[in-house]
């Protein structure tokens, strides 16, 4: 079985989110950063959690998504891919850059 992605909007989408993320990546680690707690820095937060939060935020700052549509999505990712801690981990720093960028 093949594990080519053959669906060319879900082809351009993808595409879309990784350029989308790696062009923005400065602007969008620098806002989880202000939005981290106390000592806490990027390369503490899992992989999964990281690209998870980077690409909510994408999508709600450059995509213009909803901000609950993107952050529901990423929450179950994170239920399904990720540790117990993710899910209030993820919807609490997306919170706080929700609020904090004026999106709700």
């Amino acid at each position: 079985m093949s594990q080519e992605v053959e669906d060319e909007t879900v082809k351009e989408y993808l595409s879309d989110i990784l350029f989308g993320v790696s062009s923005n990546e400065k602007e969008i680690n620098q806002l989880i950063e202000e939005n981290l707690k106390e000592k806490w820095t990027l390369d503490r937060i899992s992989k999964v959690n990281l690209s998870l939060l980077k690409l909510a935020i994408y999508e709600m700052i450059y995509k213009k998504l909803p901000y609950k549509v993107a952050i529901n999505e990423v929450v179950e990712l994170g239920k399904k891919y990720s540790d117990e801690q993710a899910q209030s981990f993820i919807n609490g720093i997306l919170a706080s850059i929700v609020k904090q960028q004026n999106l709700g």
